[in-house]
């Protein structure tokens, strides 16, 4: 068995003022130690520091969704174009309503607000989004969604709010708005977001009798093209549907009319023929032009949806950007 020998303690030598780095470990380890034990009541552990609360206060109502008629309001979808939001107050000081653009889907196509909530270290209030479903089949097309949001608390009216609008765009990034005490939400129908050029619009929003394109101001005929398209003759206003098919006249369906369905939407409706026919198994392009009595926006896409055109029961939904024009062969 080996002994140890008990030797006296050398401390090696220091400049005036200086203390080595073992030593100055050994004093804050030290230090450290004696205070845990003096924090830590006896048969306990200590433990981390609970966490900060957060500022942000309670929240207030669930979201409300506005229906599509209050969207029509008078330059609220030119602020959406530009922005991608705005912020309006609904009842002044005690709720906002917060307008945003996307696919005509809705639900999981869209960011989905929760609840307003009011920081209280700066006084703003805070509209936090869910962001849309990417698993979800959506539409292409561009609609105003709102919702009207309760705040917790009510905030004075004659100042100047700032609202967070955090995750709108994704990445947990937030978008900053200002309203004032004019910035009220009026909500529509009003006039057209884009004035329509037709004095007196049918009631029905229907537009004008469509009439044939001559042949010469067709594009080249495709074969292989089977279903109906649409082009833009005046993005908003005028269009054209294509169509290919027999050279027998009684084997064409016959254009009744287009009628524009909210903000970013045509519906084009034509009648099949029925009956027993005799059609030539040549091919032939055909086209109409609509003039639309409530124009559309002409700088978005919008969905066009056509009935009756290849069956009497036939649907088909296309998706029309500025830029699809018509060209002549």
């Amino acid at each position: 068995m080996r002994r140890s020998e008990s030797r006296p303690l050398t401390i090696p030598a220091l400049r005036p003022g200086a203390l080595s780095w073992r030593m100055l470990a050994a004093v804050a380890l030290t230090g450290a130690a004696t205070l845990l034990a003096a924090c830590a009541s006896p048969g306990t552990s200590p433990t981390a520091a609970p966490p900060q609360p957060s500022s942000t206060g309670a929240a207030g109502d669930a979201p409300v969704e506005i229906t599509d008629e209050p969207l029509q309001a008078e330059g609220l979808f030119e602020a959406v174009s530009d922005d991608g939001y705005a912020v309006r107050w609904v009842l002044a000081g005690e709720s906002v309503a917060v307008v945003i653009g996307g696919s005509g889907g809705g639900g999981g196509c869209i960011p989905q607000p929760h609840a307003a909530e009011l920081d209280e270290a700066t006084g703003s209030v805070v509209v936090r989004f869910d962001p849309p479903d990417p698993a979800v089949m959506c539409t292409a097309d561009f609609t105003l969604h709102g919702w009207e949001l309760g705040l917790p608390a009510p905030v004075d009216p004659n100042a100047t709010l700032q609202v967070q609008l955090v995750n709108l765009r994704g990445e947990d990034e937030t978008a900053e708005v200002e309203i004032g005490p004019d910035d009220i939400f009026v909500s529509g129908p009003t006039a057209d977001p884009q004035p329509s050029l037709i004095p007196d619009p049918p009631t029905d929003g229907t537009g004008a009798t469509p009439t044939p394109i001559p042949e010469a101001q067709l594009p080249e005929p495709d074969p292989m093209v089977q279903d109906a398209y649409a082009r833009w003759i005046e993005p908003g206003r005028r269009l054209a549907v294509l169509l290919g098919g027999s050279g027998a006249n009684q084997c064409v369906p016959t254009p009744i009319a287009a009628k524009t369905v909210g903000l970013a939407g045509i519906q084009v409706a034509f009648e099949f023929p029925s009956g027993d026919m005799d059609c030539s198994a040549d091919y032939q392009l055909y086209g109409w032009e609509f003039e639309l009595a409530e124009p559309v926006s002409g700088t978005l896409p919008v969905e066009v949806t056509v009935t009756g055109a290849t069956a009497a029961d036939s649907s088909i939904v296309l998706t029309l950007g500025p830029d699809d024009l018509l060209e002549s062969r």
